[in-house]
């Protein structure tokens, strides 16, 4: 894989406040959080990352989900606009970040980063309760790339149901997104009871998952792929997937 570098930022205090539906929502703990976080940097590090760490935002719970403040597509940073109005401070730090490498460009109307699926020949984007119809068409007008709204069926982000690995193969549970819009793809299907493991992240051959999912793992492997399990039990209680805690920065 080429050279690349990842933008993260810790939890900040407030963590344990994340907006969630998550079952054990009550039960997060900050101290896990810090540690499990680490340890996400550290296989990003070894994966060949060198880390743009951002300063943890105490004030702000759901700041550690760098990914759906912005989305990069060429040399330009789109800057999410949430739904959620405790998440929309969350931009102006990131903003400044970026700007140094990207031109940044705010994007009006509603859509989360989460919900973005970027393949080789298309971007998918979710139809979620965080992203709307509007900031689909306005992003679709601004990048050179085609450009396919997916309606989210049940979970938070499209993402959180699917991950584009490499070679033409998608993680998915279809029972949560509408399936038809990847007919052209070839499946490694998720079951429901796994679903939290359709969210990985890809680097080169290299596939973070989240650990206790042994059936998705081996069926990833099987295609040829290294996995590296990664526990994410606190940001899996604050509604976040392995994608969530970092965006990528090509050089």
């Amino acid at each position: 894989m080429q050279s690349f570098t990842a933008l993260v930022r810790p939890p900040g205090i407030s963590f344990p406040k994340a907006i969630s539906n998550h079952p054990l929502k009550s039960e997060i703990s900050f101290s896990k959080a810090k540690d499990q976080h680490r340890n996400y940097v550290e296989a990003l590090k070894k994966a060949g990352a060198k880390i743009l760490a951002m300063p943890p935002e105490n004030s702000l719970p759901d700041s550690t989900f760098v990914e759906d403040a912005v989305f990069i597509f060429g040399d330009k940073a789109f800057l999410c606009s949430s739904k959620e109005e405790t998440r929309r401070n969350e931009v102006e730090s990131i903003e400044k970040t970026l700007k140094h490498y990207y031109k940044t460009v705010p994007l009006d109307f509603y859509l989360d980063g989460g919900d973005i699926l970027d393949t080789p020949d298309t971007i998918f984007i979710g139809l979620s309760t965080r992203t709307d119809p509007k900031a689909i068409e306005s992003l679709a007008k601004q990048i050179q790339k085609r450009v396919v709204s997916v309606p989210v069926l049940k979970g938070l982000h499209l993402k959180s149901a699917v991950s584009y690995l490499d070679k033409n193969i998608l993680l998915l549970n279809p029972n949560r997104v509408d399936s038809s819009a990847f007919k052209n793809f070839q499946w490694i299907e998720v079951e429901e009871n796994n679903s939290y493991a359709a969210n990985c992240l890809v680097i080169g051959n290299q596939i973070l998952i989240p650990s206790g999912f042994s059936s998705v793992r081996k069926k990833i492997s099987k295609h040829g792929f290294k996995t590296i399990e990664l526990n994410m039990s606190e940001f899996e209680k604050a509604d976040g997937g392995i994608t969530c805690l970092s965006v990528f920065l090509n050089e």
